[in-house]
Formats: structure tokens, C-alpha cells, sequence
């Protein structure tokens, strides 16, 4: 967030190094990738060479150089499907290896072999779901002395917090479903205890937490917010797409068949039209994909409103030889504004998003030397940077104009995008820009985002209260151009059910352990062992498997095979858990398949038992969405 952490880590990470001499265990530092470049150039920038010397950036190049090949690995653990194991005496002489979070949950048995005096987790909320492959890699490391770096500990509920504090303190807030019964559940449903169990829980972290605030340790210049900016007048081709995208919803709607086919395909059709009205308020296209390029830029203009304020805004901050960050997340608009930004204004626009290599093998095309590249360049400037992959950990105080040009839809990942020029070091007075289309006679899909971030911004204040992802259910009452409401509330029928996509079930899954009483998270979506979702409760646990289809009615037995080997690995990683097996599916298994999961004590979920549950629970597409 701006506040000097990463350098106030290094000069208690050397301070150790250099006080302790030759005994000094090593430090071990996780990060996010984007932001490793950054504790490099924090660490040739401040401290002497000596201890650059010493540092093993374990990622990229180095990271392959110092892994096992296949061919280098005995039959009997290739066999076993083990891999990321790293070369005997892989650190060699470093005394502070950086890494990534995704490298140690590769590689966790080559960093659980080794001792760590001080373990640092940047971006901490990366672990803060309970039972993922990431999380207890993390929480597996022997670590002496352990930090954890974060602006949201709690992003969407406490469980988030108590994550953290299971990494850093095991044991201090109980056990999660103790947590969850003792605090979470008062705290987040507003009981009578709410605020009791708030000021509880805020005096048992308090030991363990430092928590500063840029008004308390930095004399930084004054921050402004343009609303001009927030009222910007739908152009009537919008309009027009608009009405367009609305109709067909509705037309979907009230077609059965249709509405059950995209209900399936994307798990809620509501996500589609919101989807389509972000893309027609941010840049209007007849498809919503085609490019513009081609379009003359007045007339482009003339039609996108965001453009043409843009572009009279940009004119107004190169007048005053000062530079702007433009951010949106998706990648042909990012495309789209510098083609227009570099045909009006003649000068080079970079690109940063997850695309962008990083590293010092990347050279002068990585991550972080387009943006020193950016900074050292006098005068006018932009830079288009992703929300969600740059939207932390890199300091750009050249540009004091941050223009959120599409929101995300957390306001705590916008408040880290706009400290990225909003940090120590800053100089000039920052400039922060929400353009939002706005209409006279309904409210905009822009116009109800813009309000609904602004209540969460709000409420975020609090530092127990996470701010959260907007869902689906949070759009009831948006409205066409012709003042209609737009229903968001599709019920889960049975022939819905069987027609869902996999990633529709597996969140089905866990809404029903959720619903059960259960602490539930889904797994990654790549190593994940073979677990889709994984719940806990107490001293017990839920391991399931989810297979679905929508053109086989019965389903083999790959699915039980899958939860009892998948299951042996957090079996080991909770030794105190016992743990249910479950395979779930949206269809029938086969009387194969049953008779494998009674042998292996495997239970079943399958299309009668969904059958029952949906009769007794009310569930909608927004609830899985």
C-alpha cells in the first residue's frame, strides 16, 4: 500500500543477517511474481552489494536450473507422479532466497528440508484459503520468525483472517470451525454478540498485528477524487446496444430451452448480460469483440463517451507535463486505448498485464523495466496497466493520475491499484478518476456498480470487515433503458441441474457443505490432487470429487478412484482431521461405480440425492454463480 514495507523487511532481514554473522540461518521471502522484481530493485537500491550478492531469486531461469529433470529422478518417484523436486544443495551459499507462492507449493519438498530463520509472505492473502495445496505448502515451512505482508487480510469473510494467523501463530484463534461458531458466525450475520466478538477478536490479534495508515507515517501530498468524471452522458448508440443486450436476455428468458442451455454453459445467464452492459458502457462495438481500429477517431469518439473523456482528459494533464496510469483488466480494451492514446497523442503507450514477462531474463521487455522506462521518461506520459496483474506491489510515482478506466469489482484490489502512484515517495498532489456513464431516466449498469463499490469501500474501512467480490444477487433491480427490471434470480430446476459445467457444480458442491454447517473451499484448479472441494468442521473434514456432464446420464467409477488418492495427501497434511470421501456428480454413476464406493467407504452424491436436497433447499443460479 505504499508504506515502505518491503524495505522496512529487508533492513530487519540484513540487520539479522549481519548481526548473526556466518550462523545466520537463511530468509525466505514469498511473493507474488509481479512484485519480485521489486524486492530486487528495493534491494540493489539500499543495501550494499554484500548482501545482493547472497540473494537467490528462485524463479524463471534459475528456478528450471535447479530442478530435476525426469530423466534425473529414480523410477519409483516418477512413478509416483511426484514433481518440482529440486537439486540437493539447490540454495548453495544463499542467505535470502525469493520465491514464488506457486514454486513452493511445486517445490514444497525441497524448501521443507531446509530451516528458515525469518519466512516472509508478501500479498498474504494468497493463503488465505483453508485446505488449498498453496496454504499448507506455506504453512509446512520450518520457519523461526514468521510475517505476513497484507492491506486486505480479510478480503471476503474472517476465515480469511484466520488463515493468516494460522500461519503465523498456529493455534491462537482454535480451530477453524471453533472460529467460525465462536466468531464468524456472530460477527458476520450481526447477531446480538457482534460487536462483543468484534472487540474479542480485535484484543487477541492485537499482539501479532501492526497495522499503520499512510496519514500516520507518511507526510504525503493530497489525494483527489474528480467527480465531473462520475456523470458522463450515455451516447445514444449505447443506448441502443443496451436495449439490444436487455431484449435478448429477456427474449432468452422467457424460452425455456434457451434459458436452460445458458444457465448451463455459463452458470448464470445475469453474468452474460452484466458482462455485455460492462463491455457497452466502457467501449460500445456491435459484437462487443470486434476492434474500432479502423473507425475514425472522432467518430469513435462521438460514440464512447469514456473515450472521448479520455482523450480531453489526457490533453488536459499533458498541458501540465505530468503522467497518468490507465487501468482495466481486459486485454483487448487495453489493446483498443493505446492504439487511440498513440494515434492522438504521437507517443509510445506500454501494456502490463499478466501477459508481461518478468525477471532479469525478460531484459529490457520485463515487467519492471518498462515501468523504470516509464518513470525516467520526462514529461507527458501513460502507461496502461491490468488491474489484476499489476494491480499491487510495483511503485510508479512518476504518474500522479490514476484513471481507473473500467472498475473491478473489489473496492480494497482499486484502493491497491491506486496506491501504486499514491505511495511514499510521491511528490505531486494524485489525481484518481472513475469515469462512469451515466443516464438521466434509469440507472446504468456503470452508475449501480459505482454505488455498490461505494458501500463496500465503506464498510472495508474496518479492517475485520472484508469488502468481498460483488456477486450476481447484488444486481437485483438493474434496469433497461426502458425503466423494466431485469431478474436475476433463476431457480435451480432438475433439468437445470443436469445440464451444469463443471465449474457450476463443484461451487454446487460447496454450497451444500456450506449450507451443512462446513467451513468449504474449492480447490485450485490445477493441482489439486484430484480434490475439487475441501471442508472442514471441527474435527472432521469433507473431501469431494465432482464429476459433471450433460450428455452422459451414468458416470464410471473415475471419480471414486480420484477422492481416495487425492484424499491421502490432506489426509497427511491434517493427521487430526478424519476425513468423509465424497463423489459427486449431476447425473447417475453406474452400478460399478457403487459397487467400487462401498468397498472404499466412498459416499455418494448423485442425481436422486440432489433431488432430495433441492426439494428441501431453495437454491438459485445466483447461489452457484
Amino acid at each position: 500500500m505504499g508504506l515502505g514495507k518491503t524495505l522496512q523487511l529487508l533492513a530487519f532481514i540484513a540487520w539479522y543477517l549481519e548481526t548473526t554473522g556466518d550462523d545466520a540461518e537463511s530468509a525466505l521471502v514469498v511473493a507474488p511474481v509481479s512484485l519480485l522484481d521489486n524486492w530486487q530493485v528495493e534491494l540493489r537500491r539500499f543495501f550494499a552489494d554484500s548482501l545482493a550478492a547472497t540473494v537467490l531469486p528462485l524463479y524463471g531461469d534459475v528456478l528450471r536450473a535447479r530442478k530435476l529433470r525426469a530423466d534425473e529422478m529414480d523410477h519409483e518417484t516418477v512413478m509416483s507422479g511426484v514433481k518440482g523436486l529440486l537439486r540437493p544443495g539447490w540454495r548453495g551459499n544463499a542467505k535470502l532466497v525469493l520465491t514464488t507462492y506457486e514454486t513452493l507449493r511445486d517445490c514444497e519438498f525441497g524448501f521443507g528440508r531446509e530451516r528458515w530463520s525469518i519466512m516472509v509472505c508478501d500479498e498474504a492473502q494468497k493463503i488465505k484459503t483453508p485446505g488449498a495445496l498453496m496454504t499448507h505448502a506455506v504453512k509446512a515451512q520450518n520457519a523461526r520468525f514468521k510475517i505476513a505482508c497484507t492491506g486486505t487480510p480479510v478480503e471476503n469473510t474472517l476465515a480469511d483472517l484466520w488463515c493468516l494467523f494460522d500461519f503465523l501463530q498456529p493455534g491462537l484463534l482454535g480451530p477453524l470451525g471453533q472460529f467460525c461458531s465462536t466468531y464468524r458466525r456472530p460477527i458476520e450475520t450481526h447477531t446480538d454478540e457482534e460487536h462483543a466478538k468484534l472487540d474479542e477478536l480485535r484484543r487477541l490479534i492485537a499482539p501479532q498485528l501492526l497495522r499503520r495508515m499512510k496519514s500516520e507515517v507518511a507526510e504525503l501530498p493530497p489525494k483527489h477524487e474528480d467527480a465531473e468524471c462520475r456523470r458522463l452522458p450515455l451516447s445514444s448508440y449505447q443506448r441502443t446496444l443496451y436495449q439490444q443486450a436487455a431484449h435478448a436476455y429477456h427474449a432468452a428468458q422467457r424460452k425455456k430451452e434457451e434459458a436452460v442451455s445458458s444457465a448451463a454453459g455459463r452458470g448464470n445467464p445475469i453474468l452474460g448480460l452484466l458482462h455485455r452492459l460492462r463491455s457497452i458502457c466502457a467501449d460500445p462495438r456491435e459484437s462487443g469483440t470486434e476492434p474500432a481500429r479502423s473507425q475514425a477517431l472522432a467518430e469513435h469518439r462521438r460514440l464512447s463517451p469514456k473515450l472521448d473523456w479520455l482523450i480531453a482528459r489526457l490533453e488536459a494533464i499533458r498541458a501540465h507535463g505530468e503522467k497518468a496510469i490507465v487501468f482495466t483488466e481486459f486485454r483487448d480494451l487495453q489493446v483498443l486505448l493505446k492504439h487511440r492514446v498513440c494515434e492522438h497523442f504521437r507517443i509510445p503507450v506500454e501494456i502490463i498485464n499478466g501477459s508481461t514477462k518478468v525477471g532479469a531474463e525478460a531484459g529490457d521487455g520485463s515487467r519492471q523495466a518498462r515501468i523504470d522506462a516509464f518513470q525516467r521518461r520526462p514529461g507527458f506520459g501513460v502507461i496502461i496497466l491490468s488491474t489484476t496483474a499489476v494491480g499491487f506491489g510495483v511503485n510508479i510515482q512518476a504518474a500522479n493520475h490514476v484513471i481507473h478506466f473500467t472498475r473491478a469489482w473489489n473496492p480494497a484490489k482499486e484502493d491497491q491499484a491506486t496506491d501504486r502512484a499514491y505511495r511514499i515517495g510521491q511528490t505531486r498532489p494524485v489525481h484518481v478518476y472513475y469515469p462512469t456513464v451515466h443516464a438521466k431516466d434509469f440507472v446504468t449498469f456503470e452508475a449501480k456498480l459505482d454505488r455498490l463499490l461505494a458501500g463496500k469501500r465503506a464498510l472495508a474501512q474496518d479492517m475485520l470487515n472484508g469488502s468481498g467480490e460483488l456477486d450476481a444477487s447484488e444486481w437485483r433491480g438493474l434496469q433497461t433503458p426502458d425503466g423494466d427490471s431485469i431478474a436475476t434470480d433463476l431457480l435451480l430446476t432438475p433439468e437445470l441441474l443436469t445440464r451444469l459445467q463443471s465449474e457450476a457444480f463443484e461451487r454446487l458442491c460447496r454450497l451444500r457443505l456450506v449450507r451443512d454447517g462446513h467451513m468449504a473451499s474449492l480447490t485450485p484448479k490445477s493441482g489439486d490432487g484430484g480434490i475439487d472441494v475441501v471442508a472442514f468442521r471441527g474435527a472432521t473434514g469433507v473431501l469431494v470429487q465432482c464429476k459433471s456432464s450433460s450428455r452422459q446420464p451414468r458416470l464410471g467409477w473415475e471419480a471414486v478412484r480420484d477422492v481416495v488418492a487425492g484424499a491421502e495427501v490432506y489426509r497427511r497434511q491434517h493427521p487430526n482431521v478424519t476425513f468423509t470421501l465424497v463423489a459427486a456428480t449431476n447425473q447417475r454413476f453406474t452400478d460399478g461405480a457403487e459397487e467400487h464406493a462401498r468397498q472404499l467407504s466412498v459416499e455418494l452424491w448423485q442425481q436422486t440425492d440432489w433431488l432430495s436436497w433441492l426439494a428441501r433447499e431453495a437454491i438459485t443460479m445466483d447461489d452457484i454463480s
